[in-house]
């Protein structure tokens, strides 16, 4: 399956598709500003509550609060839950920072991390120092994957080495990804469904910049999180010719099973008609009709089946169908981070090289995909086999018993007619 077999993708879609993802984060901030207002509130009434159940300590044990002047125990305690607080972010940031160093101490050694884990901005057009740094750096995480990056030194070397980085992470995101695409595809609640796209989502995009030994910075969080946000929207990223497409590749492995089960089925009806008895009596073959009977049986047990496999591989496209499409955001965006890691500047974070579209994400999602189906299909046809077998064979033993009974009907009569007049 080639990427030009998919759906084209015109100047108006991709158009659509940039559009969309704007609104989507416009979208992501009216949910952070929505998600800050509710903390805030949330806060207020939690140091209320603290405020309320100090003054009511005061009371049970007898003391006034102060007509005039401050009340240093609210004051006091406002203070102890501002140091909580701050305790708490603090306690947060150690438990997060050592986690990262943990992270990188997979990549680099402990000179090393301060070095290179920081995520350098893209300028519009890298100058010899940031090449030296860049190049620097993309030599020492090829060392550490068991790479050779020679001639980083140059420019063109230097973008030829990050895609051939990118082009060894881009196995390890689509594995990923299709993993947490085909778990959503097999789900059928919208919550669970939701939720194991956002976990899969960050999780994928933090296993990148664990591959690359980077450290997120404020900015980086921020994009990471709209990425996020944005993988629940896949409305916006495919159409509904894309979708079609996708939808007609996952079932063309099983392609022709509603045709065959007519055939089947009209086969059946017409052996099921037949006067057998008739044809039996005329060639004087006795059991013709149960053995059609039988083996119209049989053709309706696959006739049956095949019914049977068609139902399953339209609802079964459908569910697969939901899992490719979370597969190809989530392959989309892990490489679009692994990407802007590795790129040297802007001119080369655009190139065809750094860059993976829609229809090629979504196409690595769906071969695995109608691989699913089709080995199902296959379960359900070696199942059928089966019956069939059971229908067949029946009807052999019959046919032997049948050919038994008039080979033996056939040499009574010869022995009739050999036997001598006067006989008794």
């Amino acid at each position: 399956m080639e990427a030009a077999e998919f759906a084209s993708e015109d100047s108006t879609l991709a158009a659509v598709r940039t559009r969309g993802l704007q609104y989507l984060t416009y979208l992501f901030w009216a949910i952070v500003s929505v998600a800050a207002l509710a903390a805030a509130q949330l806060a207020g009434s939690l140091v209320s509550r603290w405020l309320a159940l100090l003054d009511g300590a005061r009371r049970s044990f007898g003391f006034a609060a102060p007509v005039a002047g401050p009340d240093y125990l609210l004051l006091a305690g406002f203070g102890v839950s501002v140091l909580g607080a701050l305790a708490i972010v603090a306690f947060g940031w150690r438990a997060y920072r050592r986690a990262w160093t943990t992270r990188l101490m997979l990549v680099w050694a402990a000179g090393d991390r301060s070095r290179y884990s920081r995520i350098r901005p893209l300028s519009a057009v890298a100058g010899p120092a940031e090449l030296a740094l860049r190049a620097d750096y993309l030599a020492a995480l090829s060392a550490s994957m068991g790479h050779d990056a020679a001639g980083t030194a140059t420019r063109e070397g230097y973008q030829l080495a990050a895609q051939n980085v990118l082009k060894i992470l881009e196995t390890e995101i689509a594995h990923r990804a299709v993993t947490a695409g085909l778990v959503v595809g097999l789900n059928r609640n919208p919550l669970i469904d939701s939720a194991s796209i956002v976990a899969a989502a960050l999780e994928l995009q933090l296993h990148v910049l664990t591959r690359l030994g980077k450290r997120p910075s404020l900015g980086t969080w921020i994009e990471m999180l709209k990425r996020t946000t944005a993988s629940l929207f896949l409305n916006w990223y495919v159409s509904r010719e894309d979708a079609l497409y996708l939808k007609l590749a996952i079932k063309k492995t099983a392609w022709g099973m509603s045709a065959a089960s007519d055939m089947a089925q009209q086969a059946a009806e017409a052996l099921d008609d037949f006067d057998w008895d008739h044809l039996g009596g005329s060639v004087g073959v006795p059991g013709l009709s149960f053995i059609g009977s039988l083996a119209a049986k049989g053709i309706g047990v696959g006739a049956f089946g095949l019914r049977h496999i068609g139902a399953f591989i339209e609802s079964t496209a459908d569910d697969l169908l939901q899992g490719v499409l979370a597969g190809g955001i989530l392959y989309y965006h892990g490489m679009a981070l692994a990407a802007e890691c590795l790129a040297l500047d802007a001119g080369h974070r655009a190139s065809a090289g750094m860059n993976r579209t829609i229809s090629q994400a979504m196409l690595v999602a769906c071969t695995p995909a109608s691989r699913i189906l089709q080995n199902q299909v296959r379960m359900l046809r070696n199942l059928l086999r089966e019956r069939r077998k059971l229908a067949f064979g029946a009807a052999k033993n019959k046919v032997k018993s049948s050919a038994g009974s008039v080979w033996s009907s056939m040499r009574g009569r010869k022995e009739e007619v050999q036997m001598p007049l006067g006989e008794p």
